[in-house]
């Protein structure tokens, strides 16, 4: 990747796997909050939708138009090569224009004070040298429309009437096939690669730099983790993974007293990286960075060996958080002596976590326990468990997450009903649905498909089946719909209960197993 020159500027995700350039939409959103604009304030200046500037902002939509670009450029007062364009052209400069001053033939100009892009194409479309059985000739048009992909009538209009040239990708491309100077199409020189360095190490060691920079990653991370769990798309953890890179190469020159906040930036990557992938495509495939999440975790030790430990606070948080994934993930994969051993580290090391970090890890174990229990006293330790959890409820505000593991009172009252379920309570279990469901938002839809599911396990317990599989068949369609591949795991195994219940026969049944690809 190449060095993120722009760190001066923000945190910045790349625009692409080249680097060169940082993510347009999010430098529009950086500058846009500056200046104090809320988006339906930027699109009213723009003339566009609300909605226009979300999408703009999030997927680049909108943004392939160097007019559109030059427009947010003068709008927000954004630095021009941050959009990929051309920041010291046009000059003021008389006559000539200025690209017959710097050497340039005299093409004409634009209406932008930049030549006319037609033109400059052509030029150099004709120092293109195609080599022939009888000598060399110049490009035909039909040459640059074989290498572009286009017909041969897009570049005849292309060249003649600058036609399609509002695109900065296009223009970017036939600057580097064309060898065509950047600035001549308005665009700035591609930054050059170089991988292993970071740029600007004074900004990211500076006392006075460092913690707005700092803030700008954590407030990235949010609104990342806010982003997946509402639309559930898997670029997003590409994102995340992107990130994890930086923030790992930024470390070794970071100050001490804030590599615990690196640290914890990085896991929380990790852990969006693992849950998402467990939830889109399975348990086993979330492992490699259920383990990364433990490694990171560790890598205190190493710091705090070389003499600058990061806080023992966040060293704990981590730690206990990464055991009881481990212990998540062993359990969801049927490896029960793991999963009861990670556990039992987990609760060794939840003292003097932060609230959030206690009740999760209090909840997950009681689950886990709760499945595993050998006898009365385990069952009884499952309990307790829940109950330390719950009187820790007042203690988590919704700012005291820094995990991001929304460990609400809706969730407490998921956990408490699958625990619950897992002893054969199943009676109390429904109960604490209905409080989970009142408590969670529309927003956690993973979650709620959750509740829907132990709902549909409560009943089957209770042997109502009818109520059980209506559930069951609700959450099979919902799952389909969210690609959750978690949830149709846990309905594949609810189904096999119903088909093997006296209920098994019935048409409800074969529906739910045709949802779940049951042949």
């Amino acid at each position: 990747m190449a060095a993120e020159w722009w760190r001066s500027y923000g945190a910045f995700d790349p625009e692409d796997e080249h680097g060169y350039y940082p993510h347009p939409g999010q430098v529009v959103a950086h500058f846009r909050r500056h200046k104090g604009w809320s988006q339906a304030e930027l699109a009213r200046r723009l003339g566009v939708h609300a909605r226009m500037i979300y999408y703009l902002e999030k997927q680049q939509q909108g943004l392939d138009s160097l007019k559109r670009r030059r427009q947010l450029v003068e709008l927000l007062a954004i630095p021009p090569e941050l959009l990929g364009l051309d920041p010291h052209h046009p000059r003021l400069t008389g006559s000539p224009p200025w690209w017959v001053q710097e050497g340039y033939p005299a093409f004409p100009a634009g209406d932008d004070g930049y030549p006319l892009p037609g033109a400059v194409i052509k030029h150099y479309r004709l120092q293109q040298l195609r080599r022939q059985e009888n000598g060399e000739r110049a490009w035909t048009q039909a040459d640059l429309a074989e290498a572009l992909g286009l017909s041969e009538l897009a570049i005849r209009r292309m060249e003649n009437r600058s036609d399609y040239l509002d695109s900065p990708r296009r223009r970017r491309m036939l600057s580097i096939i064309l060898g065509i100077p950047p600035h001549l199409l308005g665009l700035a020189e591609r930054r050059p690669s170089a991988p292993g360095s970071l740029p600007f190490p004074s900004l990211l060691i500076s006392e006075n730099s460092e913690e707005p920079l700092l803030i700008t990653y954590q407030r990235q991370q949010a609104e990342l983790y806010a982003e997946f769990r509402i639309t559930r798309q898997p670029v997003l953890l590409t994102r995340a993974l992107h990130r994890i890179s930086y923030l790992k190469r930024l470390a070794p020159i970071i100050h001490n007293r804030l590599l615990g906040d690196i640290l914890r930036l990085e896991f929380n990557y990790a852990q969006l990286v693992a849950d998402g992938l467990a939830d889109l495509y399975g348990v086993a495939s979330a492992l490699p960075f259920v383990q990364l999440c433990q490694s990171i975790a560790r890598s205190w030790e190493q710091a705090s060996d070389q003499g600058g430990p990061p806080g023992e606070r966040v060293y704990r948080d981590l730690l206990a958080n990464s055991l009881i994934g481990q212990a998540i993930a062993h359990f969801e994969l049927g490896e029960t002596e793991a999963a009861r051993r990670h556990a039992g580290e987990a609760l060794e090391r939840v003292v003097e976590t932060c609230p959030s970090v206690q009740r999760f890890v209090l909840e997950e174990a009681a689950h886990i326990l709760a499945h595993l229990a050998r006898d009365e006293p385990e069952r009884k330790q499952a309990l307790v468990l829940l109950d330390q959890a719950g009187q820790l409820l007042s203690a988590v505000s919704e700012d005291d997450d820094p995990y991001f593991l929304a460990a609400d009172v809706g969730y407490y009252h998921l956990n408490r009903a699958r625990t619950l379920l897992a002893l054969g309570q199943a009676g109390q279990a429904l109960g604490e649905l209905d409080q989970a469901s009142l408590h969670t938002e529309s927003l956690f839809a993973t979650r709620r498909l959750f509740i829907v599911i132990y709902r549909a396990l409560a009943h089957l317990v209770l042997k109502d089946y009818e109520v059980a599989t209506s559930l069951a068949v609700q959450a099979a369609s919902e799952a389909r719909a969210l690609n959750a591949r978690r949830a149709l795991a846990h309905l594949s195994l609810l189904y096999q209960r119903l088909k093997a219940s006296p209920y098994g026969s019935m048409p409800a049944v074969a529906r739910l197993g045709w949802l779940l690809g049951k042949g």
